[in-house]
């Protein structure tokens, strides 16, 4: 089987699963409920789409990274939690098509997400009268979420790593609180730029990033790919 089967096969199984639906229902009901917080705190003096878009994605690239996370987790992990390792190893195919394959069916998953939950703030925000703005300031903002979405992906790797370690997604939704948790404390100290998880943050808030926060970025990243590809080619999967 060459890799665009494997694809193929791996793109299938995600979207015949709940989980593939239940993303998007909870991934847009964020955007919507923020976006109205937002109008209504605005007072009576109504809000513009800069303030908008600025208040509503410092909040839902966060909200990304959650979700992300857990995508990542799930499309590795659930092959050990629903005992179809086995029948995927049996294939014949190599297991660094079968890494590969999941890395970019969760690549094209995520993105998807993120383009949808941006509509979803957009569609809220016009609904709700934002004033203002123009085609190309929303096009600009948009490319930076994009961007930004790509960071909170990449930094995602860690959470597939140790959903391979553990054999299961549970150990990464433990992850994720831990991450959040740190998050918060250590932006609130200024350290932002220098945790994995909150750089991508930076540049949602900024629009560029130091050379430190952009090693730490790679390293981690690299660290959980090439974590995932040496544990997939080494391990035992039982």
């Amino acid at each position: 089987m060459n890799l665009f089967s494997v694809l193929h096969c791996e793109t299938r199984k995600i979207i015949r699963a709940n989980v593939f639906w239940l993303m998007f229902l909870v991934l847009g009901f964020g955007p919507i409920m923020m976006g109205v917080g937002i109008v209504l705190s605005s007072g009576a003096g109504g809000i513009h789409w800069e303030q908008y878009f600025t208040e509503l994605l410092d909040t839902l690239a966060p909200l990304g990274l959650i979700g992300y996370t857990f995508i990542a987790a799930w499309v590795f992990g659930r092959e050990f939690s629903d005992r179809t390792i086995k029948d995927l190893l049996a294939k014949p195919v190599s297991r660094p098509k079968i890494v590969l394959s999941k890395f970019l069916a969760i690549l094209a998953w995520c993105l998807l997400l993120s383009v949808y939950m941006f509509a979803i703030g957009f569609a809220a925000g016009a609904i709700l009268g934002v004033e203002g703005g123009s085609a190309s300031f929303i096009w600009s903002i948009f490319l930076r979420f994009l961007l930004t979405s790509l960071l909170y992906i990449f930094v995602t790797t860690p959470g597939t790593l140790l959903a391979n370690v553990t054999k299961g997604y549970l150990a990464p939704l433990g992850l994720i609180l831990i991450i959040v948790i740190l998050s918060s404390v250590l932006a609130s100290f200024g350290f932002a730029p220098y945790f994995p998880w909150t750089i991508p943050s930076v540049f949602q808030s900024t629009g560029s990033l130091k050379l430190g926060s952009i090693m730490i970025l790679a390293y981690t990243g690299v660290a959980g790919i090439a974590g995932t590809f040496a544990w997939w080619r080494y391990a035992e999967q039982r």
